[in-house]
């Protein structure tokens, strides 16, 4: 008989047709292999590109004695939400720190292969009655994150998904000024880490 029988016990793993079937106290989790990723060249070029980009961007807020350029904190994650890289600019919003970050992972956790969400977009179909009204209460630590893979929903403007070769690879997201400011920062990172013809593209 060619059936195949598979017992998932808590705490076991068992290889199935190529995938791996993880069980544990919350239930069984499929992983699949990792596809393509962000390189360290690639995080220091979008690092150094969102860099430019704020040093020619007018700062909405530093306006005194005369407009001055953005001071930003510049956050690059990979798929999953790992933080790969976070720059500060000098004198740069500390604050900034989290809300970068969290932008970064908006845009990363709710894009697909199929579909580039930038955090506006996310922010726009989060108001009453949209479709993802209540979204921001999502992904909370102890639900689907940890201390190391931080989660955190941000529903303004400033997060933009990377993709290299058709596939979603990370996020950008920048934060220290106006949200208008922060997502041109965060578009002048992506440059060459842009959705293919394929994804459907939405806040592009």
């Amino acid at each position: 008989m060619t059936r195949i029988r598979i017992a998932v016990l808590t705490g076991a793993v068992v290889a199935v047709a190529g995938g791996a079937l993880l069980a544990g106290p919350l239930g069984v989790k499929r992983t699949e292999a990792a596809g393509i990723e962000l390189t360290r060249a690639d995080v220091n070029l979008i690092v150094q590109q969102a860099i430019a980009s704020a040093n020619a961007t007018n700062s909405g807020f530093r306006t005194a004695p005369t407009v001055q350029k953005t001071k930003m904190q510049i956050a690059v994650v990979a798929r999953d939400g790992k933080l790969l890289f976070l720059y500060s600019m000098s004198d740069a919003w500390v604050g900034s720190i989290d809300i970068a970050i969290a932008k970064a992972r908006t845009a990363a956790f709710f894009s697909s292969d199929q579909n580039a969400l930038t955090s506006r977009v996310i922010g726009q179909v989060s108001q009453p009655n949209g479709p993802l009204w209540g979204i921001w209460a999502s992904n909370q630590i102890g639900i689907s994150g940890s201390q190391e893979f931080r989660n955190g929903i941000i529903t303004f403007p400033g997060g933009v998904p990377l993709y290299k070769g058709g596939e979603l690879v990370g996020g950008i997201g920048v934060s220290g000024d106006g949200v208008d400011q922060d997502e041109a920062v965060a578009f002048g990172g992506a440059a060459g880490f842009a959705p293919g013809a394929g994804v459907a593209k939405l806040g592009f």
